[in-house]
């Protein structure tokens, strides 16, 4: 069952902000075969224009694992040398704040939604994860699902994205980000409630395989094969039934959002400067950011 929320699971590790504060990943099916460009595997890019100074762009995964927000060095001179900061969403205090009041329904309580059995599953992935029975009670099915999906972090562990922006804030770049929360957040309410439980079902009888599956995403992540993601969210094995809401869904998460994230880049990168980063999967593919900032002029180029 696991193997239909493939796209789901590797969406939440590699390809949406959202639950990044909360350490999540993401990408989608989205980018199949036919709709692949030749790409370099990279995870850091070039971005040059005659006339104006380079800008960079950084694919990233949202969790904190060392090997993930260990930095190669000239990752780290792209970021020193940048004036300005662009992540997928602004991450600070006032973002985590609404986030959270968003995950969270007043009634009926999870319990009440959720069997027995399952929810006394949820309750110590939950625990694990720094959230208390009080917490979980109160949470909505789609937050609970992606909250399981997230791997259990060591202390001191921030996830990348979180920690670009606060290298960003400390080092008083000019910082911003590509969406709004509502735009990020509206992702996940949209899907069905009966959806939401059935995702979340599907995530706690099969926590071995997640977490399985979290390593296989993680080894191409780490070896910057972002086209191995894209062919490894696309082994899925869904039911004719669901692949009307999957479908929408995953253009929500992925195609519909990687041109509006390449029209804003374009007034972004007018002074160039800039450092980029955002999910590994919205970089290639004949939508992704690679392709289409080629089309607005620029040279973008793999940096190893």
């Amino acid at each position: 069952m696991l193997a239909r929320f493939r796209p789901l699971i590797i969406a939440i590790t590699i390809a949406s902000t959202l639950l990044a504060p909360l350490s999540h990943a993401a990408v989608s099916k989205a980018v199949s075969a036919s709709n692949q460009v030749e790409t370099n595997n990279s995870l850091l890019w070039k971005i040059e224009k005659k006339g104006m100074p380079a800008s960079w762009l950084y694919g990233t995964a949202h969790v904190g694992d060392p090997r993930v927000t260990q930095l190669s060095p000239k990752t780290e001179a792209a970021f020193a040398n940048a004036k300005k900061v662009i992540t997928e969403i602004r991450l600070d205090f006032g973002m985590m704040m609404e986030m959270g009041k968003r995950m969270l329904t007043p009634e009926p309580s999870l319990a009440q939604m959720i069997d027995e059995d399952h929810y006394q599953k949820l309750l110590p992935a939950l625990e694990a994860r720094g959230y208390p029975e009080v917490a979980t009670a109160k949470l909505k099915p789609w937050a609970a699902a992606m909250l399981v999906m997230t791997p259990v972090r060591q202390p001191g562990q921030i996830p990348l994205d979180l920690l670009f922006a606060k290298m960003a804030i400390e080092g008083q770049k000019d910082y911003s980000g590509l969406e709004t929360l509502d735009e990020q957040l509206s992702i996940f309410e949209t899907i069905p409630q009966n959806r939401q439980i059935e995702l979340l079902y599907a995530v706690l009888d099969q926590q071995a395989e997640f977490e399985k599956s979290y390593q296989n995403i993680l080894d191409l992540y780490l070896k910057q094969d972002i086209s191995g993601l894209a062919e490894y969210a696309a082994q899925d094995d869904f039911k004719m039934a669901d692949q009307a809401w999957l479908s929408q869904w995953r253009n929500q998460l992925l195609e519909a959002r990687n041109p509006r994230m390449a029209e804003r880049l374009s007034d972004k990168l007018k002074e160039g400067n800039a450092f980029i980063a955002v999910g590994a999967l919205h970089l290639p593919g004949k939508t992704g950011l690679i392709q289409s900032l080629r089309e607005q002029g620029y040279r973008v180029s793999p940096v190893k």
